[in-house]
């Protein structure tokens, strides 16, 4: 099954997206720093077990054009897009796979417009209730300051680093992020601008530690070193206003089918606090499944344990959005 590749214009930006199959649709949202084609094993899984598969590249990321603004990133924007792409081709429902930044979309557009979604399955990043602060405040309180998550959402021209070689910061940020990293419990501190700037604190992988098959990485690297990375940084520039735009939400919770797998050497289970809100998802979450941890794995879940995380969606998606009804045509 060939995986089709789009342009079209969507809320006013150019937009790059991929689709397949047929059956009921599945959409993988993609976080930071990967792209669309990060799914692309797993879509094609997918399609052979009876799916059809939808994964866009957001704004600013591959083959989508930026924001107008900084700003005009939020996982509101996001969101709004799927469901755009999702008109665009008559769909009417999804399922929602979702990782990093993909996830923060994919909770927001559960709590949205449940109409659209019917079930959401997100690795990396649980679902929070909303809070007093956003992300970027409550970081600000508890992280150091040089802190990547901080710099990126707070400090205008930081993608200069980056951009000047996409392929070392890729590599490093992949490996350093993997439970192949040789210094998980150093996390924090490698993923914090130094002297030198980001890449020279993540790890250089010792030749063994690659999650990503070398085509992957490069299609990564490719698109990164087309693009630069500012775009792709609008996201995190525009967290704290994607919080004041979900504050008209604040009495709503995600009513559909939800599950967490997450790795125990990820950063983001690590956090303070994080791990308590993965166990206590059910508690505000009415249909939220027990989390799924996988051992020894680091953020990019589905690369790393990839065989083991299909099975998990594919049961998932079996009970929860089955392979019956109408199955949508992406001819069009």
């Amino acid at each position: 099954m060939e995986l089709q590749h789009h342009q079209a214009t969507i809320n006013g930006l150019g937009y790059h997206f991929v689709t397949a199959g047929q059956g009921p649709t599945i959409a993988f949202l993609h976080g930071f720093p990967d792209l669309w084609c990060s799914w692309r094993k797993l879509m094609l899984e997918f399609v052979d077990a009876g799916y059809q598969v939808l994964a866009p590249d957001w704004r600013g990321f591959g083959g989508s054009e930026r924001a107008s603004t900084p700003d005009r990133a939020t996982c509101v924007d996001l969101a709004g897009d799927l469901i755009a792409i999702m008109d665009s081709l008559g769909i009417a429902q999804a399922g929602i796979v979702a990782h990093d930044l993909g996830s923060e979309v994919g909770w927001a557009a559960a709590k949205m417009r449940p109409d659209r979604f019917t079930a959401i399955a997100s690795l990396s990043v649980p679902y929070v209730p909303r809070g007093l602060m956003s992300l970027v405040q409550a970081l600000e309180a508890f992280v150091p300051s040089n802190f990547y998550f901080l710099r990126f959402a707070k400090t205008p021209g930081v993608e200069r680093e980056l951009d000047a070689d996409p392929e070392t910061f890729l590599r490093r940020i992949f490996h350093t992020n993997s439970g192949n990293a040789r210094s998980p419990g150093n996390l924090m501190e490698a993923m914090s601008f130094g002297p030198n700037g980001l890449t020279d604190s993540l790890e250089e992988p010792d030749g063994k530690g690659e999650i990503l098959p070398p085509e992957e990485f490069a299609d990564h690297v490719e698109a990164f070193s087309r693009t630069g990375f500012a775009g792709a940084l609008d996201t995190y520039r525009s967290i704290h206003r994607g919080w004041e735009l979900m504050s008209v939400f604040a009495d709503r919770t995600i009513e559909i089918p939800a599950l967490y797998i997450g790795g125990d050497l990820d950063l983001v289970l690590n956090l303070p606090g994080m791990r308590g809100m993965v166990q206590e998802m059910n508690s505000f979450m009415p249909r939220a499944e027990p989390p799924v941890i996988f051992s020894g794995v680091g953020h990019f879940i589905h690369w790393e344990r990839h065989a083991e995380t299909a099975a998990v969606l594919k049961d998932f998606f079996t009970r929860n959005h089955p392979v019956t009804g109408r199955a949508w045509n992406f001819s069009k």
